[in-house]
C-alpha cells in the first residue's frame, strides 16, 4: 500500500498548474453520501477539465483514496496521463 503524500496548499502549485495551460496537472476530492456510509473520489484535469470519478472498493481512508487514485491516473488517455 502507497503512503499518502502530505498534501500542499494550492498557493504553492506552480504557475504552469494554476493558469491551466499544460495537461497533466490534477485536482482532487472526496464526496461523501448522507451519513458518510458511502463515498466517491474525483479527480479533474485542470486544463482540459477532464473528470475521472475514483471508484473506493476498499474503504476512503487516506492510504485506499492514494491508491485508488494511482489506479485510476494509470487508465486516463494518454494525452492527460503525463
Amino acid at each position: 500500500m502507497r503512503k499518502p503524500r502530505r498534501q500542499a496548499s494550492s498557493a504553492s502549485r506552480p504557475a504552469d498548474a494554476d493558469g491551466r495551460t499544460v495537461p497533466g496537472h490534477r485536482a482532487d476530492g472526496l464526496i461523501t453520501g448522507k451519513g458518510n456510509a458511502s463515498a466517491i473520489g474525483t479527480l479533474v484535469e485542470r486544463a482540459t477539465r477532464y473528470v475521472m470519478l475514483v471508484h473506493l472498493p476498499h474503504g476512503r481512508g487516506a492510504a485506499q483514496v492514494c491508491d485508488a487514485q494511482v489506479e485510476t491516473v494509470g487508465r486516463l488517455p494518454t494525452p492527460l496521463a503525463i
